[in-house]
């Protein structure tokens, strides 16, 4: 089986603010439902590049507990909001 490679370079965004890398194409998919009591999430693969890189940023950035982003469908900021990602506490269960 073939190995695939990741590799994610980003300069720290200003504090408390965070960018989004979204691919060349800007064909990012994303939306959310609750389907029998689960959260689901839809995203095409450049939806999940572009949501895969944002935690990245917040989980070795210089973000703090309770740094949140709202994304919204399609990462598109005029469409409605379909999740919200909080960075918590180590502690939280």
């Amino acid at each position: 089986m073939a190995k695939k490679h990741f590799a994610y370079d980003f300069e720290q965004d200003e504090p408390n603010q965070i960018v989004f890398d979204y691919s060349p194409e800007e064909d990012e998919k994303i939306s959310s439902t609750i389907e029998n009591g689960v959260p689901f999430l839809y995203l095409n693969k450049s939806g999940m590049i572009t949501l895969a890189r944002t935690l990245i940023k917040m989980a070795v950035g210089d973000y703090q507990d309770g740094f949140h982003v709202h994304l919204h469908k399609d990462f598109n900021a005029d469409l409605p909001e379909c999740l919200a990602i909080l960075l918590a506490p180590d502690d939280t269960e």
